[in-house]
Parts: structure tokens; C-alpha cells; sequence
């Protein structure tokens, strides 16, 4: 019988760690249909921080500006409960490793790249492993190019592909996207093109989702 299909759409940034978490839910309730759905899954831009200098911005600088200066006491324990949550999911947050917050725009360039060699899951998830467990810098294009050499896009494909104007267009589009259908924040999760899950929600929501949407077969008793 042929299995009944869901597409998943997940608008995310690299550098938010609830979407990190969120892909990590969804991931655990897909394990949990054990092969009843076929899952068609990709990933779609929003950048958290689009005005983010290219060499990137000092991590305490960006929360002091953005959220004032009482953030700032309050940043390790927010920290340690982040890292609470995503140990829950097998992520190992370190938020000491990275001080910069960086401008994520290249990235999600070689996310669409990633989706155009039918690597996206895996190039998105070692790109999120780079950011918060090693604290490394999401606007390098030297590390970016390597991140998608190991990920499985082609060599060829990833020559000069930051010099040049690849990708660009297609992120944009896609951000506007996300944008016209009412997306303000991030993880956003859009089942079918027409549900919309936002938050990183528990895999028990995600579950409850799918039985929903899924078109149910009915069975035909064959007489004689």
C-alpha cells in the first residue's frame, strides 16, 4: 500500500537555538510513526538577524542593544536552562564557544544549495552542531564550503558558489515567502501547505498533527 504523505515545510534560522530544538522534536516524532507516513521535509530561511555586519556583531553587545542592559545578568541562566532543554534531545549547547552573533544569510544559501543536491537535512543539521556545540562562526565561507563537502554536495557544485550570485534570489523569495504567510518568528512549522505548528513544540503535538492531517484510506470489504 502506498504510504500516505506529509509535507513538511520548517522556517528556521541557524542561529536560534528553539529551532534547533524544534527540528530535534519533530525529528523524535517522526521515529515515533514508525514508517506509517512518507515524510517530504525541507527547510525555508528566516534570518532573526538580518542587519548583522558581515563580520558579525560581539554577542554581549547584540543582547545589550536588543533586549537593554538588565539582559545581561540574567544571559547564564537562561543559558543553563537552554542547554537543560536541549540535552533533553541529545543537543550539547555550549553557549561559551561563540561570542559573536553572526549574519546567517550565506548559510541559508547552502541550505537551498543542500535542498538542490537532496542533502538539506543533513547540511542543516551539521550547520546547527557547528554553531552550538562547537561555536563556530556561520558566516565563514571557507567552513560553510567544507560543512557542505561532508554533507554530501558535490564539489563542482560548491566552486565559487559564494563568490557568485547563486542562491541569493532563491533566499529572498523564500523569505518573502515566510513573510506573506504571516511567519513573525521562528521554529514555524507548515504541514500541507496549510497548517501551521509555531514553537518548538513537544513531538506529542507534532504526533497529534499528523493523525490529523493525513488523509485516512478507508477500507472496501470485497464481496464474493
Amino acid at each position: 500500500m502506498t504510504k500516505q504523505k506529509i509535507k513538511i515545510d520548517i522556517v528556521s534560522d541557524i542561529n536560534c537555538p528553539w529551532c534547533y530544538v524544534g527540528e530535534k522534536r519533530l525529528e523524535k516524532a517522526i521515529e515515533a510513526t514508525e514508517g506509517k507516513y512518507e515524510f517530504d521535509i525541507s527547510f525555508k530561511p528566516f534570518e532573526l538577524n538580518a542587519n548583522i555586519p558581515q563580520e558579525g556583531q560581539d554577542k554581549t553587545e547584540y543582547f545589550k542593544n536588543a533586549y537593554g542592559p538588565s539582559i545581561l545578568s540574567q544571559l547564564g541562566a537562561m543559558n543553563q536552562r537552554m542547554t537543560e532543554t536541549g540535552a533533553e534531545v541529545g543537543i550539547k549547547f555550549d553557549f561559551d564557544k561563540s561570542t559573536t552573533v553572526n549574519n546567517t544569510f550565506n548559510g541559508h544559501r547552502l541550505i537551498w544549495l543542500a535542498g538542490e543536491c537532496g542533502v538539506q537535512g543533513k547540511v542543516a543539521e551539521a550547520l546547527f552542531y557547528s554553531y552550538f556545540t562547537e561555536g563556530n562562526n556561520m558566516n565563514d565561507t571557507v567552513l560553510l564550503t567544507k560543512i557542505g563537502l561532508e554533507n554530501g554536495i558535490p564539489a563542482e557544485k560548491l566552486e565559487g558558489f559564494f563568490q557568485s550570485e547563486a542562491g541569493k534570489k532563491e533566499v529572498r523569495e523564500m523569505e518573502q515567502w515566510a513573510q506573506a504567510a504571516g511567519i513573525t518568528g521562528v521554529p514555524a512549522f507548515i504541514i500541507n501547505n496549510k497548517y501551521l505548528i509555531s514553537g518548538a513544540q513537544p513531538a506529542e503535538t507534532f504526533l497529534n498533527v499528523f493523525q490529523q492531517v493525513a488523509p485516512k484510506f478507508e477500507k472496501v470489504e470485497a464481496n464474493g
